[in-house]
């Protein structure tokens, strides 16, 4: 973070570019355009070329036509042609699948439809020399259908979901075509586009530069690797380093491992682990582990406080296993599942000062627990929420959970409540997306409650405006967090790290009670540069801290300002912000201004997926 006294000039310098970045839209492709002859020329038949014959007996192909191969600019939303394009491809249901096709798309294509990817930028031809185009065996692993089955329309989205869930794929399509030969077969088209698999980090902000390095898919087997070099010394060695690897769905078992290691000046750590989802109902065993080492950075016996920074010595081990079973009633609950977990929770701490020694809290714990949920949720496509034009899958449905369990340390045995309950729901018609949760957990020793914990959360996502040429969403959320009862000295904060107000990074204010109330609204520019796009956006957020009494009786902090985000959703790079931030009350040890330049990672949407029975909400 950079806190920047304003000059004459640096306003002159940011008018400059706000006036330059508010011109009228120009767009420029690095692809060159396709006529419909150069694509009949192929000896493989393009999308775009199927597309056109389609359109001459169905709206549905002819607006999708229209929209994605011809115009750019026309009123048609992607997502309502995709939806319709879906219910296309369910008419093939109960066909059997005669072949699976793979068609990948150049990252550099302007979308997923431009299956010739023909470029004549020197740069994206050599770039695209440097990097491996994803095996098709590592696609095929990843689609929930095979030859010789019979189409299922969910099938299809289960796939395209699935692909785009992935780290180096930027979209997905699956397309259905009739059999020449036979009208009770079909042949599947599967188009992916890639994502651009490498990136970089340079950060020469401050007296130590830092330097990174990191690809998605390497080898184009999506195994995804990076390296981080800080050259701010550590108490091991001259510079710091922070390593990782993540390889997702391996060989189709939809098991994720994924390690780490950082060793910095404030922070040291190694993860390693594996997971396994419930990504779709059909799945019917899940389960995982945790190994979380973290090293004190001060080897002098730890005293409080030290939670923020969380400044301690200690090994946690997490497992769990999950069975579901299916229902398939043809009704309101079709596709939902009842769910048993099993968790088993292993923490040690390390170098303590006598007065931890005392707290159960840091005493050798085991912990097991057990939960059962009822699920229903599917997903619908959208975009403009959280990325910049690629489609996006909006999970809608519930979940409700009862979850139970046992503490054993040396000094005394707790049992163990909760209850989590999320629900997510498109309005109709057309009036957005509301998502709501809340989370009710407690150990109990001597039949009185200890850690006692409440969390309820509110989002409103807006529905896609047009303005003029671009486009324009607000989201609008709520979020309440408070413990009761707690055993040891354990704190919530306010501050932007810590799921607190934007921009906001105080230490001095902590509590046990904390409400955050957050609106932002986002405008979707049409104006592109050789695939980046930029969205300008809005921000005021409120947050309220408290230590024993009513959070509500406190005055609460405020920021407010606002900023622009370049993004290119082909490259595997994260958001480029740039943001001024306004603290009508300056918080302690803080200033009245923020200004940052920042990559920021995509976000995403809360899922309604089964999770393990033991989760730690207060954050």
């Amino acid at each position: 973070m950079l806190n920047i006294e304003f000059t004459q000039k640096r306003y002159l310098l940011l008018l400059c570019v706000f006036f330059m970045l508010c011109s009228p839209p120009t767009c420029i492709y690095a692809q060159s355009p396709v006529t419909a002859t150069d694509t009949i020329k192929q000896k493989d038949k393009s999308l775009q070329y199927y597309l056109k014959q389609q359109s001459e007996n169905s709206l549905v192909y002819k607006k999708l036509y229209e929209w994605l191969v011809v115009s750019k600019d026309s009123n048609i939303f992607k997502s309502d042609l995709l939806s319709e394009f879906d219910k296309e491809n369910a008419k093939y249901n109960h066909k059997v699948i005669s072949s699976i096709k793979i068609k990948q798309v150049s990252p550099f294509a302007k979308s997923i439809l431009d299956t010739l990817g023909i470029t004549t930028n020197r740069l994206e031809e050599r770039l695209s020399k440097l990097r491996f185009e994803t095996k098709e065996s590592i696609i095929k692993n990843n689609l929930t259908f095979k030859n010789g089955e019979f189409v299922k329309g969910q099938n299809l989205k289960d796939s395209e979901r699935l692909l785009r869930s992935l780290n180096f794929i930027t979209d997905a399509l699956i397309v259905v075509e009739p059999a020449s030969t036979d009208t009770s077969l079909v042949n599947v088209l599967v188009i992916t586009q890639d994502s651009y698999p490498y990136g970089g980090l340079l950060s020469l902000s401050g007296t130590y530069p830092r330097l990174g390095f990191y690809s998605r898919n390497v080898l184009g087997f999506g195994l995804e690797m990076g390296h981080e070099l800080n050259t701010r010394p550590t108490k091991n060695r001259s510079f710091g380093i922070y390593e990782y690897l993540r390889w997702q769905n391996i060989y189709g078992s939809y098991f994720t491992l994924k390690a780490e290691v950082k060793d910095q000046h404030d922070v040291h750590f190694y993860t390693i682990g594996a997971q396994k989802d419930f990504f779709i109902p059909e799945i019917k065993y899940a389960g995982g582990f945790n190994i979380h080492r973290n090293y004190a950075m001060d080897t002098n016996p730890i005293s409080f406080p030290a939670g923020y920074h969380n400044n301690y010595d200690y090994l946690i081990q997490d497992y769990w296993a999950g069975k579901s079973i299916m229902t398939n009633a043809e009704n309101f609950f079709n596709r939902s599942s009842l769910t048993f977990n099993a968790q088993a929770l292993f923490s040690k701490y390390y170098a303590l000062s006598d007065s931890m020694r005392q707290l159960p809290r840091y005493l050798p714990n085991q912990s097991l627990f057990g939960s059962v949920s009822f699920s229903k949720r599917d997903f619908y496509k959208n975009q403009l929420i959280y990325n910049y034009g690629r489609t996006e899958d909006v999970p809608y449905g519930f979940i409700g959970a009862l979850s139970f369990g046992f503490n054993h340390n040396e000094i005394k045995n707790r049992l163990f409540a909760g209850a989590h309950f999320s629900s997510g729901k498109a309005l109709i018609p057309n009036k957005g997306y509301l998502f709501l949760s809340g989370d009710l957990q407690s150990f109990f020793y001597r039949k009185k409650p200890e850690d006692s914990r409440l969390k309820l959360k509110a989002q409103y996502i807006s529905s896609l405006k047009k303005v003029g040429l671009h486009r324009w969403r607000a989201f609008l959320s709520a979020d309440y967090v408070k413990g009761y009862h707690n055993s040891y000295p354990n704190y919530l904060y306010i501050s932007e790290s810590r799921q607190g107000i934007k921009a906001f990074n105080s230490k001095a204010l902590w509590g046990t009670e904390k409400m955050v109330v957050s609106a932002e609204s986002i405008l979707f520019s049409s104006r592109e540069l050789l695939g980046f796009k930029m969205a300008f956006f809005g921000f005021y957020d409120m947050g309220w801290i408290s230590n024993g009494k009513s959070v509500f009786r406190n005055k609460p902090f405020y920021s407010l300002g606002g900023g622009f985000r370049i993004r290119n959703d082909n490259l595997v790079i994260n958001t480029i912000q740039i943001q001024l931030a306004y603290f009508p009350r300056v918080p302690p040890q803080g200033t009245l201004f923020d200004f940052r330049m920042s990559t920021e990672q995509v976000n995403s949407f809360k899922q309604l997926a089964p999770r393990k029975p033991y989760v730690d909400v207060y954050k």
